[in-house]
């Protein structure tokens, strides 16, 4: 006797028999002809050379094999329909998921105070976990399912991905609090000529804020001079408020510095355009149920 052989949907028919005791009542639960549960239950006859079940006094009864193969069938079919219905819909109160998210340092600063601090509200054993892929390998691990979200300033990935813009940002400069040349107004002509920190981090297209400055200084006949390289905002004030090196980098980072470690934050003198800031997703996950309710998440806490 192979498992294999046996229509699995078969024991539906045979759960429904045992419970409601006639192939009426079975056909009329399954939504099925009564033809049709007295065929099914032909088939399981043969298959497991037993009568199932016997017609006493208008019901029909067991056989011992039938009642000792009655529970396993139960539990069964409960496991696969709970499996299912989880699949369905996603409870957020109650589930243990971890969810995968790439973003990049900027993005872990501005997104998860305030994302951690609504999941222990509404689903206080969910958990995150923040992983640094690189940029090339994103869309595989999107496609993979090794990451739900890709949230921040990334390229398209291509057409099997999904894409919601979240949010607008702009540019902004990050100077000391006492810096020896500049008082209230950052002017052009100082910032083109003042030492910068290039601030590089990974797991994001932010280099191509780089290219913009790079651009934009070579337009008006000036080279930046770039007196450090970072990859890390960490520590980043501390630098700022110490030298008079200056920093562009986005508006939400930027706010992230309190005031009191010495830095002050001042509009950016050229025009470098804005960023679109979205989630990310591929097509594979676009029904999933947890994908849904957690970019739902994003959106609810940070689209403008």
């Amino acid at each position: 006797m192979k498992l294999n052989a046996l229509d699995l949907n078969l024991l539906l028919v045979f759960d429904a028999i045992y419970r409601t005791q006639g192939v009426t009542l079975a056909s009329e639960e399954l939504g099925l002809t009564q033809s049709s549960v007295s065929n099914a239950l032909g088939r399981l006859r043969d298959y497991f050379q037993d009568p199932l079940f016997v017609r006493i006094q208008g019901a029909m009864q067991p056989t011992p094999f039938a009642q000792n193969l009655a529970d396993p069938v139960k539990t069964a079919l409960g496991h696969l329909r709970q499996a299912i219905e989880e699949q369905r819909q996603f409870n957020p109160a109650t589930s243990q998921r971890m969810f995968s998210i790439c973003t990049s340092e900027v993005g872990q600063r501005v997104f998860l105070p305030k994302l951690l601090a609504h999941l222990h509200q509404v689903a206080p054993t969910v958990s995150v976990s923040i992983v640094d892929t690189p940029t090339d390998r994103i869309d595989a691990s999107l496609t993979s399912g090794e990451i739900d979200l890709a949230v921040g300033f990334f390229g398209d990935f291509g057409p099997n991905f999904y894409i919601q813009r979240l949010f607008r940002e702009h540019y902004v400069v990050m100077i000391r609090e006492n810096h020896s040349k500049i008082k209230d107004t950052l002017t052009l002509d100082t910032y083109l000529n003042s030492s910068h920190i290039s601030y590089l981090p990974s797991s994001a297209s932010h280099d191509s804020l780089d290219q913009l400055l790079d651009r934009e200084f070579s337009n008006l006949g000036v080279k930046r001079q770039v007196g450090l390289r970072v990859a890390h905002s960490m520590g980043l004030s501390s630098i700022v408020s110490q030298t008079d090196l200056m920093v562009t980098i986005p508006s939400r980072l930027a706010e992230t510095f309190k005031p009191g470690e010495g830095v002050r934050v001042l509009p950016l003198p050229i025009d470098i355009g804005m960023i679109d800031i979205r989630q990310h997703w591929h097509t594979r996950f676009h029904q999933d149920s947890a994908n849904q309710w957690l970019r739902a998440q994003f959106q609810q806490l940070f689209q403008q």
